[in-house]
């Protein structure tokens, strides 16, 4: 063989080879390609799964913050100065104004879904007005973005919980609702029960409740026709004392005496543990949590002021925005004439200072206070309806009534009351 022929034999076999292999990269370049293309494909997919998820993980959010904000709000979900209808009094209780035996239960409406785009410069929200037919859906705009709506449901046999359904989406013109999720890149929806932990835990058992002595002089007049709390009028830690021009109404047929409960030892060991208010036993023993957390959850509207003058306005002025629950870090001075609540909307005013009225003031729900001093000036008479506590004495030598309205201490638990996540009621779909 010649030396020729063999180069060429073995170019031949070099080429072959170089050709085998250049196949198998080929072969490994393209699965390689594939498998990136997949993965990003993948990638992408979690990603935008993963951005539904947390816009309807946001709407859930959202919703529960909003039913336990206490002011009016208008269609832009922002807060009003005026009186207008709260988050949770325009979806949660529907029957709010309805008639004239309004409810205060649980009652959802089922035809309106608010919601929120989520956009770079942040939330725009829309909360539509329930309407007598047909269903309301939040309007956001056509800004291709991630958004939710949420929708209420109540819960059967419970009347101070709610059901919340929340729908998220990915980028996409159309508001994320059930019947448009369909049109996103991605989809999801969560729902759980929120349930209502009421403010005022055990109510009291009587009109006027102190921790040490109760004075009851002027012209005012102590009521109480509830049977189930026996129809007491006074329960004090020590003593108690009523002045001839004090008028006591208990029970029909039940002696007004019998009905003052003095040297109540549960009271008076309350009391002594805590005379200041400080340690917040008393408040607890009806309230189920310290002074500090109620004057930090996110319906309590804290106020100081420096005068009567002071205290009314700034307390007209939250009451107007639709605050129901108060915490004075100094003490309460009210004078002039005012009204705070009725029976279906009562409020709670708590300071662990002193309380001082003077004037004509009428007052729904509970009022707490370290001790409280009823000075009503000339023909002025503080009404309160509901009932009154304090850590330490109360003294009254003005005119007025206290009249013991256990509606209006059922209404106190569902209006005050904070909505909280139920444990194990989370689902997704």
């Amino acid at each position: 063989m010649t030396r020729h022929h063999t180069r060429h034999q073995r170019g031949v076999g070099t080429l072959a080879v170089s050709s085998l292999l250049l196949f198998v990269v080929s072969i490994v370049a393209f699965y390689l390609n594939r498998t990136t293309l997949f993965e990003q494909k993948t990638s992408a997919n979690q990603m935008q799964a993963t951005q539904a998820m947390e816009a309807a993980e946001a709407g859930i959010e959202w919703a529960t913050g909003m039913l336990n904000l206490p002011y009016d709000i208008s269609t832009t979900c922002a807060a009003l100065s005026t009186t207008n209808a709260s988050f949770r009094k325009r979806y949660v209780v529907t029957q709010w104004n309805a008639g004239t035996n309004p409810t205060t239960n649980v009652v959802a409406a089922t035809n309106t879904f608010p919601g929120c785009r989520l956009l770079a410069t942040g939330l725009t929200c829309s909360c539509p007005d329930v309407p007598a037919s047909g269903t309301a859906t939040a309007s956001l705009g056509s800004t291709a973005a991630p958004s939710f709506t949420v929708a209420f449901a109540d819960v059967a046999g419970d009347a101070e919980a709610v059901r919340i359904t929340a729908w998220g989406c990915t980028a996409q013109a159309a508001a994320c609702t059930q019947g448009t999720a369909g049109g996103a890149d991605a989809n999801a929806s969560v729902s759980v029960i929120v349930k209502l932990r009421p403010i005022l835990r055990a109510a009291p058992a009587s009109p006027l409740t102190c921790g040490t002595s109760c004075t009851v002089g002027g012209s005012y007049n102590i009521v109480n026709g509830d049977i189930p709390t026996n129809g007491i009028l006074v329960n004090a830690g020590t003593t108690i004392s009523t002045a001839p021009g004090t008028s006591m109404t208990t029970l029909p047929g039940a002696p007004a005496a019998n009905a003052l409960v003095g040297n109540d030892a549960s009271l008076a060991a309350l009391s002594s543990a805590d005379p200041t208010c400080s340690s917040s036993q008393m408040f607890n023993a009806y309230f189920g949590s310290t002074l500090e957390q109620y004057r930090d959850q996110e319906s309590t509207r804290v106020l100081s002021c420096t005068s009567a003058a002071d205290c009314k306005t700034k307390l007209q002025t939250a009451y107007d925005e639709g605050a129901r629950s108060f915490y004075f870090d100094t003490d309460v001075q009210l004078s002039g004439n005012g009204t705070l609540g009725s029976r279906t909307d009562p409020v709670t005013l708590v300071t662990p200072n002193g309380l001082t009225v003077n004037g004509t003031w009428d007052i729904w729900g509970v009022i707490f206070s370290n001790s409280a001093d009823w000075n009503d000036l000339g023909t002025g008479a503080a009404n309160i309806r509901g009932a009154q506590v304090t850590c330490a004495s109360y003294n009254n030598n003005g005119n007025g009534t206290i009249t013991y309205d256990a509606e209006t201490l059922k209404n106190l638990r569902r209006q005050t009351g904070l909505f909280v996540r139920v444990p194990g009621s989370w689902r997704d779909f």
